[in-house]
């Protein structure tokens, strides 16, 4: 077989990656069999996907989805293209989020082809590592390098700085050195993201419910993944809960801390999680 004059040769590209899986799929997809409402909540789900479908001015996005797993990218010379990627992200998390669903996934860059019939290279592979083996949580991860690229691919409108600093705003160091989005403080959903202020303290009773279901899991595993959740989530309780009565900020949104006050800490499925979890580890030998 020969090549025509119609075809362009494929080569290898700098793009910046976002390899993105839902939480428990499987699990997920289980009950829709029996549970309508279930099925309409996953498929809701799966339409908040479309926020990252390229449009227009999206000259070199790339989506690929298929089953749990969506694959975005875009050639790292794009303007605003880290930026860009990056803030659809946390949208998109905080939806998932509010409607039961987690994800865990990672943000780096490198060496890839990602076109209609093809989603190859380094970058993909470092991609999926990071989210299969060190992400772990229901976390995103975002390589720190992607700071630089925001710095030097901004917007006209926007000066360097503008666009990296709110890209390392977006980013929270965890306790294991790695950086993520942290789509549950009222830092990174309201003052970063942009949520209503006022909606904050229903996404936080809904976050809790999340937590509350993972704590009571049977496996051990999943319940190491919550215990993750509730620490983040008892912190967002607390950081709300430590502010002063007489701030310009208490006053404002007083009715939000009325509601956050009233929220459930899980304490007792806490320490039966970790008791399990602790068990398991022994029984394991990864202790």
């Amino acid at each position: 077989m020969t090549n025509t004059a119609d075809d362009k040769p494929i080569a290898y590209e700098q793009r910046v990656i976002l390899f993105l899986d839902f939480l428990g799929f499987k699990e997920i997809v289980e009950k829709t069999t029996t549970d309508p409402k279930r099925l309409a909540a996953l498929l809701r789900a799966i339409r908040f996907v479309t926020v990252l479908k390229p449009d227009e001015a999206d000259i070199g996005k790339q989506v690929s989805q298929f089953s749990d797993s969506v694959v975005v990218s875009y050639p790292v010379s794009e303007t605003s293209s880290v930026f860009t990627l990056v803030y659809d992200v946390a949208l998109l998390i905080i939806d998932l989020a509010d409607a039961g669903f987690l994800v865990r996934g990672a943000i780096t860059f490198g060496l890839l082809i990602h076109a209609d019939e093809y989603l190859v290279g380094p970058a993909m592979i470092r991609a999926y590592e990071m989210e299969s083996k060190e992400a772990k949580y229901p976390r995103v991860l975002i390589d720190p390098r992607i700071v630089k690229i925001a710095w030097k691919y901004h917007a006209p409108q926007n000066s360097p700085k503008v666009e990296a600093d709110y890209v390392r705003d977006l980013m929270t160091k965890d306790d294991d050195g790695k950086f993520f989005y942290d789509y549950i403080s009222w830092h990174s959903v309201v003052s970063e993201a942009g949520i209503r202020a006022g909606g904050y303290d229903t996404y936080l009773a809904n976050i809790g419910r999340l937590v509350k279901r993972g704590l009571r899991n049977k496996d051990a595993h999943v319940k190491e993944k919550y215990l993750w959740l509730h620490k983040r989530y008892v912190a967002s309780i607390a950081e709300i809960l430590k502010q002063p009565k007489k701030s310009p900020w208490y006053q404002e949104n007083i009715g939000v801390v009325a509601v956050v006050k009233g929220l459930p800490k899980f304490k007792k499925l806490a320490r039966s999680a970790k008791r399990a979890v602790a068990s398991a580890a022994r029984k394991s030998g990864t202790t």
